[in-house]
C-alpha cells in the first residue's frame, strides 16, 4: 500500500468513527486494526494524519461517536506517544473530563499508550543491564521522568477540582461513575508502577542523614528476611509501604517473616519494620517518608517564626 492510499484510508477511517452508525464503527476499528497488522511501517509514516481530527473532537455531534473515536485512537497512541506525548497527554487530560462515562473511558483506555511510552522511555530497557545509557539515551529519559512526574501532577491537580469530599469509600473500584473516578484510575495506573516510585527517589534531594538511616535499615531487613527463609524480599517491602492506605499494611509487612521457620525477635521485627515504615517513600506523602515529611513541617514552621520576628 502506497502511502497516499494509506492517507485515505486512515481519513475515511477516522471520519466514519465520528460520525457512523454502531455497525459501521465496529467494521473501521477491524480495518484500523487490518491496516496497523498488514501495513505497519506505512500505518506508522502517515499515523500523525490522526492529530488534525484532535481540535474537531468538541464538533462530533454524538457522544457514541465520541467514545468511538477516542476508543479507535488507540494504535495511534501507540505509534505518537513518545513524539507526539504533550498533544496526546493534553488531549486526554480534556476528554476524560466529559461529563460522558463512555468518552471517558474509552479515552482512558487509550491513553493508557502514554503510560506505556513514559515507562520505556524514562526506563529505557538495557542488554546486557551492564550497559549505559547513551547522552540521546539519557536526554530521553530525563524528558520522560519530568513529563512522568508532570503528567501525575497534572491528574492530582483535576481531581482536586472534582473531589467534592462525599465519596467515603475504600477503593477506586467502589467509586460510582464519574469524571473523578476516571481522573483516579487514570492517576492510579500511573503512580501505582515501580516506575513512579524509582523516578520520585531520584529525583528528589534525599538528605544525608535520611539516606543513611534508610540503607541501613534496608541492610537489616535483607537479613531478617535471609534468616527468616522468606520469599519475599526488600522490594516487596518497599512496594507495600509506598502504596498503604492504613495502619494494615505493617500486619502485612509483618507477616512476610512469618514462615514457619527460626526467625528473629519479634521485637527486633516490629522495631526494624516501624523505622523502614517512618524512612521508605510513602505514595500518599507525594513519594516522602514521614521522617522527610517531618523535617519539611519543621522548615515551614522555623520559616514562618522567622517571618514573624
Amino acid at each position: 500500500m502506497t502511502e497516499k492510499e494509506m492517507e485515505t484510508e486512515i481519513r475515511m477511517s477516522l471520519t466514519t468513527l465520528t460520525r457512523g452508525i454502531p455497525e459501521e464503527i465496529r467494521s473501521t476499528k477491524k480495518r484500523i486494526e487490518a491496516l496497523w497488522n498488514k501495513e505497519t511501517k506505512v500505518f506508522k509514516k502517515c499515523a500523525p494524519i490522526a492529530l488534525e481530527f484532535l481540535p474537531k473532537f468538541d464538533q462530533i455531534k454524538k457522544d457514541e461517536n465520541k467514545a468511538a473515536f477516542a476508543s479507535g485512537l488507540s494504535l495511534f497512541f501507540l505509534v505518537l506517544g513518545d513524539e507526539y506525548f504533550d498533544t496526546l497527554k493534553n488531549f486526554s487530560l480534556k476528554v476524560i473530563q466529559h461529563p460522558n462515562g463512555s468518552v471517558r473511558e474509552a479515552i482512558r483506555k487509550s491513553a493508557d499508550w502514554l503510560f506505556i511510552s513514559l515507562s520505556a522511555r524514562a526506563e529505557p530497557f538495557l542488554y546486557p543491564k551492564t550497559r549505559s545509557l547513551t547522552e540521546k539515551q539519557k536526554v530521553v529519559q530525563a524528558e520522560a521522568q519530568k513529563q512522568y512526574l508532570n503528567l501525575a501532577k497534572e491528574i492530582e491537580l483535576l481531581i482536586e477540582l472534582y473531589d467534592k469530599g462525599d465519596t467515603r469509600v475504600q477503593y477506586i473500584d467502589e467509586m460510582k461513575p464519574s469524571v473523578n473516578k476516571s481522573l483516579q484510575l487514570f492517576w492510579s495506573r500511573l503512580t501505582e508502577s515501580p516506575v513512579y516510585r524509582r523516578i520520585l527517589k531520584q529525583m528528589r534531594f534525599q538528605p544525608y542523614e535520611i539516606a543513611k538511616q534508610r540503607a541501613e535499615v534496608e541492610k537489616e531487613l535483607v537479613v531478617i528476611l535471609e534468616k527468616s527463609k522468606s520469599d519475599y524480599t526488600l522490594q516487596d517491602i518497599q512496594e507495600c509501604i509506598f502504596h498503604e492506605d492504613g495502619k494494615e499494611a505493617l500486619t502485612d509487612i509483618i507477616s512476610m517473616f512469618d514462615t514457619g521457620q527460626k526467625m528473629p525477635s519479634l521485637d527486633k521485627i516490629l522495631e526494624t519494620v516501624n523505622d523502614a515504615w517512618n524512612l521508605f517513600p510513602h505514595k500518599i506523602l507525594g513519594g516522602l517518608s514521614p521522617a522527610e515529611k517531618f523535617l519539611e513541617y519543621k522548615k515551614t514552621q522555623q520559616k514562618n517564626k522567622n517571618m514573624v520576628n
